[in-house]
């Protein structure tokens, strides 16, 4: 029976996933790729063949993970194949197009089954080798937070090439992986084997490498003649058995040479197919060698260039030093400066300022809870607050050294404190909403529909059931030009018999319409007469005369 093979390979670099990439693509020499074979294979996902670091990163940041290690594998690449003899192959021994096939679709299933649609983001059929084979590229993004002494630390997800490709969970993708492609008559190979992908002829091909063990495989085989032997009397009475023997005698003999002789093929073949390799590798070799003579040339042109360049920006610095120390001493012998100078220093104060104001109206833009949110990111970007004599705030770029009054920041063509009034008023009113929305969302939650004759009805209406627990999370004006509002609220006790009075009597209202299910009105009234009887039950305990007739 055919095996299922699954074997990873991490990209620990942008060099190795760029050479990964170059790789898949066919974008170098691949000695054991036919290039006639070319067009059949397929790339399944990334159609703009994409390098995999890009895309890796791209994945990450999308999630916004926490900052990363310097050494994290940002992807894997997972090879997915079978057995040769698994594949049905041509008269001239090329295995049939895989190209929309099941075992294809069926691979692409498991793969964004086991790690996610969104951290698979490549996929490529090769079909120009002997056999067909998948190479996918795999964001290892878990969901499941870190473990520290039995207890989750830190985010729910995360990247973690150790805890997704453990050894435990290679063991279990191998398991799994066999169990998938089971309906094409494959299976796993053998559970914990110790066994090496190597390539077998390379392999014992590279053993027969010594000049004595050439010669003695090059030495030709030595000749026996077959000798007949002498017919007996008995012979002479039954020659037919005679022959017989002695044919079968010949048979053996010749058998035995044939089968010398094939073994000496053999291990020919096998030193050919390493020979054949290592030849191939060495042209790959020189190629790259030839190619990394040609990048070391452009290398040293570049720095040559960057050189020089650094050598023009130090005399540039020298002069500017020089002018520095100028308009030092002309600032400390009182002397006017230049007016260019003068706009010059005002063109990159007001830049300053700009800048500045920018980071301010990004800042305003997102939530904010209080104004000293404002000055914390001013001095996240570069800038330091400090007090004046007369109890003014100034704001100083460390860059610059330029400083302006802080009321001087006019986010939007505001006022900075109106500005920011106006941030934390629309915070609050996001974060009130969020909190009715959570209600709404909320399975235990109960919910109406109500629908008012007008603004000034559907406000008293609101007032009135927020006042009692209740959340209207959605105003709206219906197509009948009605105002229409969507009330829930959690069951509790301490408020349901308010709320449910409450929309009793919105529900008697002139010209207001009440939407609720049966089953939600059935809970709140039911709980209004709940609580009613264990009322009188309790008056009656308190006061057991009463009642009573006398």
């Amino acid at each position: 029976m055919a095996y299922a093979i699954l074997r990873i390979s991490k990209l620990t670099s942008r060099d190795m996933a760029t050479s990964a990439t170059l790789h898949n693509y066919r974008g170098q020499d691949t000695p054991n790729a036919d290039p006639l074979q070319f067009a059949r294979n397929e790339e399944l996902l990334n159609h703009r063949q994409r390098n995999y670091w890009e895309l890796a990163t791209e994945r990450i940041n999308e999630l916004q993970l926490p900052r990363l290690r310097k050494d994290a594998v940002r992807a894997v690449e997972v090879l997915l194949t079978a057995s040769s003899e698994a594949f049905p192959r041509d008269a001239k021994g090329h295995a049939l197009d895989c190209r929309g096939s099941q075992w294809v679709k069926d691979n692409i299933a498991f793969l964004q089954d086991k790690f996610g649609i969104k951290n698979v983001v490549s996929c490529t059929l090769h079909q120009d080798e002997i056999t067909p084979h998948i190479h996918a590229v795999v964001v290892p993004i878990t969901n499941q937070p870190r473990l520290v002494k039995g207890e989750p630390v830190g985010a729910d997800v995360r990247l973690s090439c150790r805890d997704v490709f453990s050894p435990v969970s290679l063991r279990q993708l191998q398991t799994e992986y066999a169990q998938a492609m089971a309906p094409h008559g494959l299976e796993r190979g053998i559970k914990y084997s110790t066994a090496i992908h190597q390539d077998v002829r390379r392999h014992y091909g590279a053993q027969k490498t010594t000049q004595q063990e050439l010669a003695e495989l090059s030495a030709p085989l030595a000749y026996q003649s077959f000798e007949l032997e002498p017919m007996k009397l008995k012979d002479q009475l039954s020659p037919q058995a005679y022959l017989n023997r002695e044919q079968a005698r010949m048979n053996h003999y010749l058998a035995e040479q044939v089968a010398a002789v094939n073994a000496k093929l053999a291990e020919v073949a096998t030193i050919a197919a390493a020979n054949t390799l290592a030849l191939d590798r060495a042209r790959v070799l020189e190629k790259q060698l030839a190619k990394s003579k040609e990048q070391q040339q452009q290398t040293a042109s570049v720095l040559a260039q960057k050189t020089q360049q650094l050598v023009e920006k130090e005399q540039q610095l020298v002069k500017q030093t020089t002018r520095v120390d100028h308009l030092l001493m002309a600032a400390v012998q009182g002397d006017t400066l230049n007016p260019k100078l003068l706009e010059r220093a005002q063109q990159q104060r007001e830049q300053s300022r700009q800048r500045a104001e920018n980071v301010v109206t990004g800042c305003l833009r997102g939530p904010i809870t209080n104004g000293g949110e404002v000055g914390t990111i001013l001095q996240q970007s570069g800038y330091t607050l400090h007090k004046t004599a007369d109890e003014q705030l100034q704001v100083r770029d460390t860059q610059t050294q330029a400083r302006f009054p802080l009321s001087d920041l006019r986010p939007n063509g505001q006022e900075l404190w109106i500005s920011v009034q106006q941030a934390v008023k629309r915070t609050q009113d996001e974060q009130e909403q969020a909190r009715r929305e959570e209600i709404a969302k909320d399975p235990r939650a109960l919910h109406a529909i109500i629908g008012a004759r007008d603004a000034e009805q559907a406000d008293r209406i609101q007032q009135d059931l927020e006042k009692v627990g209740a959340t209207v999370w959605q105003v709206r004006k219906a197509e009948n030009e009605r105002i229409e509002l969507r009330v829930s609220y959690r069951f509790d006790w301490n408020t349901i018999e308010q709320i449910s009075h409450t929309l009793d009597k919105v529900k008697r209202s002139l010209e207001v319409t009440l939407e609720e299910s049966y089953a939600h009105q059935s809970s709140r009234t039911s709980a209004v007469r709940t609580a009613e009887r264990e009322r009188d039950h309790q008056r009656t305990e308190r006061h057991p005369d009463r009642g009573r007739g006398m």
